[in-house]
């Protein structure tokens, strides 16, 4: 089945050609002029791409994608920035936003198709990667358990604090969530409560790991919903099947 794009762009000639382009390699191209657009004809069915212009008129593309990635139902669509405005920073303002990439105007007619399709395949490889959230302070130990998880295939999401990774839920949209109890401000039992209270997160599995055991006991964790506990050092296959059997336990949805 052709993949679908959606081409969000408020200048009409630069909005024809790149859906001309597109459509003639195959692609189902729709196309928006301004965010109001984007969002009344997203809810009717969702495409597999959307290149955003940044500088739309009223909410600007930017703040458009912030939008839409705060949005469970379209937090993993791909989205590209378009813009002819390169100036230096504005790759990193849009990846900021949210943006999966960037493509700078004016379109390269020879090589937009294949941008696209590289991004797509860039998306389905994600599709089959565990976003997995660490929360640590200490350096040493968020390195060593990121490098273990990414040699597993699969994507890390670093937090260094509680509150950090709370304003991040809703963001990043993790699979499982890998928790030092010992943190700076709020500690993860405080964490894991807030968590498990919120309807939106309660079914999200947490691994607690801790150098403190008897401060942060087992049975204490446990009872209040983590999927499993370990204690600090911890192995690479004990650390992987952890996250590998509390995602098996988790409910669906």
């Amino acid at each position: 089945m052709a993949a679908r794009v959606l081409v969000v762009d408020d200048n009409l000639i630069n909005r024809k050609l790149a859906c001309s382009l597109l459509t003639m390699e195959g692609y189902v191209v729709q196309s928006c002029e301004d965010a109001e657009e984007v969002l009344r004809v997203l809810p009717l069915g969702a495409p597999d791409i959307i290149l955003m212009d940044i500088g739309l008129p009223g909410m600007d593309g930017l703040a458009l994608t912030r939008l839409l990635k705060a949005d469970p139902r379209y937090a993993e669509l791909p989205i590209i920035a378009m813009t002819a405005f390169t100036m230096k920073g504005d790759e990193r303002k849009a990846l900021d936003a949210g943006c999966n990439g960037y493509i700078a105007k004016p379109i390269d007619t020879r090589q937009l198709a294949s941008q696209v399709q590289a991004y797509l395949d860039e998306a389905e490889r994600r599709k089959a990667q565990l976003k997995v959230m660490i929360v640590e302070d200490h350096r040493i130990d968020m390195k060593l358990a990121g490098e273990r998880v990414r040699l597993s295939g699969h994507l890390v999401l670093s937090n260094t604090t509680a509150e950090q990774a709370l304003e991040s839920l809703s963001r990043q949209h993790p699979d499982v969530v890998l928790l030092d109890l010992n943190l700076p401000g709020m500690d993860g039992l405080s964490f894991v409560k807030l968590v498990k209270q919120d309807p939106a997160t309660a079914m999200l599995p947490v691994v607690a790991v801790t150098a403190y055991p008897d401060r942060f006991q087992r049975e204490d964790m446990l009872a209040a919903g983590c999927a499993a506990y370990l204690v600090k050092p911890v192995e690479a296959r004990q650390l992987l099947a952890a996250l590998e059997e509390a995602l098996r336990q988790a409910p669906d949805g």
